[in-house]
């Protein structure tokens, strides 16, 4: 998943989540629920806490993400 689309860190998805307007409404453990409207759409997205905030989120993990978010990758990645 390089060139266009690089592997992302919890800084990074953080970061669009918050440009997005979401809002962490649960945090548990090493997982936290960010919540927010996308395309007109109540969205709640879980991001992992992995062991360090810049390690890199496998590219099915991003997948999921980005999926629950309601856009595209390419509509995710352009708010990084």
């Amino acid at each position: 998943m390089g060139g266009q689309y690089p592997p992302l860190d919890r800084n990074d998805v953080e970061k669009i989540l918050n440009r997005l307007d979401f809002k962490i409404v649960r945090q548990e453990g090493s997982h936290a629920q960010w919540e927010g409207y996308a395309k007109n759409q109540r969205r709640v997205v879980t991001v992992s806490h992995l062991k360090s905030r810049t390690e890199k989120y496998s590219k099915g993990r991003l997948n999921k993400i980005i999926k629950q978010s309601g856009l595209t990758k390419k509509e995710f990645y352009s708010y990084l």
